[in-house]
């Protein structure tokens, strides 16, 4: 399997709340499609690159910067760019690849239990396994964004994440 980082404990309580009232007043867009052959899905925040206007995107990128490897950071150094997922209850997303670069997934709501899902899902090389990221409150993903992922939604109530992506610089 290609790298995958999860981190946890990197941002306090109080700015995962904060966080979190921000990102569930923004306005939204009916979804994205995960593939060409595939209807759109959940729904989309566009948050910008202009980190003067986005702390939160740029608190992101230098948690990035200082978590992983030097050997990630160093090839994919670009932010490319920076959004909001949302999926309501019971919808369900299609397996996808984010192409060359890395993905950080960073959870937003401030509560989770097992009983609820919400889980990231990462398939294997063998694309029959799959490796399952629990969207734990304040948590940070990091992932080669070419491995075919997905998301499930939560049991009853909104899910939401912060989806930066990393390119290599040019």
């Amino acid at each position: 399997m290609s790298y995958i980082e999860i981190f946890d404990d990197k941002i306090s309580a109080k700015t995962i709340l904060e966080t979190f009232k921000k990102i569930a007043s923004l306005s939204y867009t009916y979804g994205e499609h995960d593939n060409p052959d595939t209807p759109p899905t959940g729904m989309v925040a566009e948050l910008g690159l202009d980190l003067e206007k986005q702390n939160f995107v740029k608190d992101l990128r230098d948690l990035y910067m200082s978590l992983c490897p030097s050997e990630i950071t160093t090839q994919y150094n670009q932010m490319d760019r920076a959004y909001v997922n949302l999926f309501a209850p019971g919808e369900q997303a299609y397996y996808h690849s984010d192409g060359d670069c890395m993905t950080l997934i960073y959870y937003v709501n401030p509560i989770w239990h097992p009983n609820q899902g919400g889980e990231t899902k990462i398939l294997q090389s063998s694309d029959r396994d799959v490796f399952a990221i629990s969207p734990v409150p304040g948590r940070i993903a990091v992932f080669k964004g070419s491995l075919k992922h997905t998301t499930t939604s939560f049991r009853n109530m909104h899910r939401f994440s912060v989806a930066l992506k990393f390119k290599a610089r040019v």
